[in-house]
């Protein structure tokens, strides 16, 4: 119960941020401290990939370099539309797509293989597509909601803690 709380007033100083970018990257930051990634105790790093660093959560994180996840640094990586899935889930934790990328994506990544990284999407549409995670705009706040059909098949593992903080599609 106490890491329940922890997480919420965590997420409460996030809601205040000012943009809908901020706090997309603020939940993916701390996404990132309730997942555990396979061969994560040897891993340098948290990495997490993004299609633009430019604008959006992946500018607003990589401007935060001493920003850590498990004692170990951030890094942002850039990646290009072209790279396959699984070339990905061996480059990245967590991969964010936003809903204007969302639809030439996640069709071409439609598979049934297991991954080591969690899918990021904008919409319910993306969990609908195969998405596992996606954060979703509703009136003022953003809300996180999870795939539980795919997180079972991947091969991350997500802590009940952020579980208790989601809402689930489908239900």
């Amino acid at each position: 119960m106490r890491g329940i709380i922890i997480i919420l007033i965590v997420f409460a100083n996030y809601a205040n941020a000012k943009s809908p970018n901020e706090v997309r990257s603020a939940f993916l930051y701390q996404m990132a401290k309730f997942i555990e990634f396979p061969n994560q105790q040897t891993k340098a790093t948290t990495r997490f990939c993004f299609y633009s660093i430019n604008k959006g959560p992946g500018a607003i994180l990589s401007e935060n370099k001493n920003l850590t996840v498990r004692n170990r640094p951030i890094e942002v990586i850039k990646i290009d539309k072209n790279t396959n899935i699984m070339e990905l889930s061996q480059q990245c934790d967590i991969t964010y797509i936003d809903e204007l990328s969302e639809n030439d994506i996640l069709s071409t990544w439609t598979d049934t293989t297991s991954l080591n990284m969690v899918l990021v999407g904008d919409s319910i549409k993306f969990l609908e597509g195969g998405g596992i995670a996606s954060l979703v705009q509703e009136g003022s706040k953003i809300r996180l909601y999870i795939n539980r059909r795919q997180i079972a098949q991947h091969n991350f593992t997500v802590l009940s803690r952020l579980l208790a903080v989601s809402k689930f599609h489908p239900n």
